[in-house]
């Protein structure tokens, strides 16, 4: 009876230790709202481990949190993967711990801009998953505005100060747009100050009274009905409100845009590695990336997920399907050309 009763007491120790133990946490660094977090608490499930979500609004926010502390895995778009590679702060990237997930899933024209991006000197698949990616377009309400006055006005458009605009609230955008309206910089990573202040002169005048600075408030302001004829968005928020209000469309001028990715990076500092590359497998797999684009309306980098959302009709194609131009571009790291930006987008506001 004696051994009975130090039997089940050592059982229950040892059941009493077990729960009591930490289980492996990894620590996701990333935007907020930008995950299905119903696949996430699947994967705690399947693997028995915790994914602490900690979020950031932006890039910039971001990056000295990364410089400060240390995460498992990171969600940082483009430009400031870049900027984390300059400064040694990101591990090289090995597909050979990724069992559902290869390059050859990679839609055709995201692996074209990447390699061209590889071509310009910076290879982000050597530090980088793509998670999602899109571009930046005009919202527009189709009872006000036609999609031959867009093709006709291109990103001068937004400067028609009889229409009520949303910009987003934000000096690269912004900026973005009005150097590819004036058409003057061969680049938007290259402006001279002269093509800056150029730039700064045009968002002034497109000033109106009916033109708005906003966030994420274009997802109150779009719903139908639409309180603005036009407001700059991303792709996948384009998406997601279309989705919502059939009354709205999405255009990309032919002058060129921004086309940005999102990546998956893995710090130096990392202490879950493999739960790391093991969580990457899992949200790059097929079923899995499909149901996350679903619910977050962004565009998958799998090719066969956004076939599927296209044939069945999941999100409309004009701006799930991310359509390439040539005067298409990514931001690079420059902190020079920030601080010029920054500076101008300063006087823009106050104006």
């Amino acid at each position: 009876m004696r051994k009975i009763v130090f039997l089940i007491s050592v059982l229950s120790l040892g059941l009493f230790l077990a729960a009591c133990t930490p289980k492996q946490t990894l620590k996701l660094f990333m935007p907020g709202e930008y995950i299905d977090e119903s696949l996430v608490r699947d994967f705690e499930r399947e693997h028995n481990v915790r994914v602490q979500i900690i979020t950031f609004d932006s890039n910039e926010a971001a990056i000295p949190q990364i410089e400060a502390n240390s995460y498992d895995l990171i969600i940082p778009s483009d430009y400031a993967i870049e900027e984390l590679v300059s400064k040694n702060l990101l591990q090289e990237i090995n597909y050979s711990k990724l069992e559902n997930f290869s390059l050859s899933d990679l839609d055709q024209g995201l692996e074209g801009v990447l390699n061209d991006l590889d071509a310009e000197g910076f290879d982000l698949l050597n530090y980088g998953i793509p998670y999602f990616w899109g571009n930046v377009g005009i919202l527009y309400d189709t009872n006000d505005v036609t999609e031959a006055f867009l093709n006709e006005h291109g990103w001068n458009a937004l400067a028609d100060t009889s229409y009520d605009v949303m910009f987003y609230d934000s000096s690269r955008d912004s900026f973005m747009i009005a150097l590819k309206a004036l058409g003057e910089a061969a680049s938007i990573n290259s402006p001279t100050d002269q093509e800056i202040l150029n730039a700064e002169n045009w968002l002034k005048a497109a000033k109106g009274p009916k033109t708005s600075f906003l966030t994420d408030e274009v997802f109150d302001v779009m719903l139908d009905p639409a309180q603005y004829d036009m407001a700059v968005v991303y792709s996948g928020d384009g998406v997601y409100l279309m989705s919502e209000n059939e009354n709205l469309g999405y255009f990309v001028p032919e002058e060129g845009t921004n086309v940005w990715v999102d990546a998956f990076v893995i710090p130096n500092n990392a202490v879950e590695v493999d739960l790391a590359y093991m969580f990457i497998d899992y949200m790059l797999s097929y079923d899995v990336a499909l149901a996350n684009a679903i619910e977050i309306g962004y565009t998958s980098p799998r090719a066969d997920v956004i076939t599927e959302i296209v044939d069945t009709e999941e999100y409309p194609a004009d701006a799930y399907v991310i359509t390439l131009q040539a005067n298409d571009e990514f931001f690079r790291y420059n902190t020079d050309l920030k601080r010029k930006i920054e500076e101008a987008w300063v006087r823009v506001r106050a104006s």
